[in-house]
């Protein structure tokens, strides 16, 4: 992304200040609790008009495309109030979507002559939100969706991958000035901690982004964190990691509900994702980092991963798999920008000639577990 969200509020102020005057504050949620630094909302039932960029030369021409529609280039010729925030979407290509007036539903609200503007209804639904002011680009934002991530883990709240932004002040209040990331969670079962068996496993099968992206679809899988582990160094950089300076490897903090998925069903995910003969490298990824490991957590999860291993080994390894079994001590969370890496960058060179092949290849072969 080579917008940065400044750019895009810059925008909604000239709009504003020529066209319409202030945004409309309406009240589109109902606070439900707050947790730690996030709260969690429930929201109404909202009425979006969008514009899904093309490709990254037509993101500029979003808010362009909508901002025509509401000031009257519309069925009607009907000016309609601008209200705030001002929502893009993460998970769908950047589109860029305006929350109409409360006043309109489907029927009244006056139709785009411009066929390349989507109309359409939100279910509420409860959401996770965190807050943040100032500028916002997207460093900031992948921040704070880590920060996010980690408090709903940390609570054991499922959450689905539909990350958005918020921008709802205009640019003259640069104090005040709100911005927010919120994601869809599974509110009914945030209390059900009774009826789940969370645990976490930790596996390190060379670049932790294809790790990642191999489980974090999988069924039962209900968080999948990139980071380093196995080694000496605290709190150690991917620059550190990468050099072998720390002993660390790049693994993946999986959290996985038992009830749908055990461990041995992981291994076997594990396993034939990853090519466990190969000494300290996967395939051109060269280096102690890039190992085969897994870090167990007490006694009994190594026997069941010792007698796993030693079972296919046999079997289908001909007695030459690598990997190393070792006690976990410490999970150290990579930087924002490694956390899911893949379904952010599916374009970039390394995700398409070494990520989806694998990716493609787990869901033909495993795909029992997708």
């Amino acid at each position: 992304m080579k917008f940065t969200i400044a750019a895009i509020v810059l925008f909604i102020a000239y709009l504003l200040i020529s066209k319409t005057g202030n945004a409309l504050e309406e009240n589109h949620y109902t606070l439900i609790k707050k947790l730690d630094n996030i709260e969690i909302r429930k929201y109404k039932d909202l009425i979006y008009t969008t514009y899904t960029p093309k490709n990254l030369a037509d993101r500029d021409n979003s808010f362009r495309n909508v901002a025509d529609f509401i000031f009257g280039n519309n069925s009607k010729q009907e000016k309609i109030a601008m209200t705030t925030p001002v929502v893009i979407k993460l998970h769908n290509k950047n589109e860029m979507a305006f929350i109409m007036p409360e006043k309109y539903d489907m029927q009244t609200l006056p139709k785009p002559n411009n066929t390349s503007l989507d109309i359409y209804t939100e279910k509420g639904e409860v959401k996770a939100c965190i807050q943040y002011s100032g500028y916002s680009n997207e460093k900031i934002e992948k921040r704070k969706i880590t920060e996010l991530k980690n408090t709903l883990n940390k609570h054991n709240i499922e959450f689905l991958n539909d990350f958005e932004v918020l921008v709802y002040n205009s640019p003259w209040k640069v104090i005040n000035r709100k911005n927010e990331i919120r994601v869809t969670i599974k509110y009914d079962k945030m209390n059900e901690k009774e009826n789940k068996q969370l645990n976490k496993v930790y596996f390190g099968g060379g670049c932790f982004w294809c790790v990642e992206a191999i489980f974090e679809d999988v069924n039962g899988v209900t968080n999948v964190m990139s980071g380093y582990s196995g080694g000496k160094i605290k709190n150690p950089s991917y620059k550190e990691v990468s050099r072998g300076l720390t002993k660390h490897a790049e693994v993946c903090e999986i959290s996985y509900d038992s009830n749908k998925i055990n461990l041995v069903e992981l291994l076997e995910i594990f396993f034939l994702s990853h090519d466990p003969t190969t000494l300290n490298r996967q395939g051109n990824d060269v280096g102690e980092h890039y190992r085969s490991i897994i870090l167990y957590n007490n006694e009994k999860e190594k026997i069941e991963i010792s007698n796993y291993m030693n079972k296919i080994n046999e079997e289908l390894f001909d007695g030459k798999i690598t990997t190393e079994l070792k006690k976990f001590e410490k999970f150290y969370v990579a930087e924002s920008y490694h956390q899911n890496y893949y379904k952010q960058n599916t374009s970039a060179g390394y995700c398409k000639m070494v990520i989806t092949p694998k990716v493609n290849k787990a869901r033909k072969e495993l795909s029992k577990y997708y």
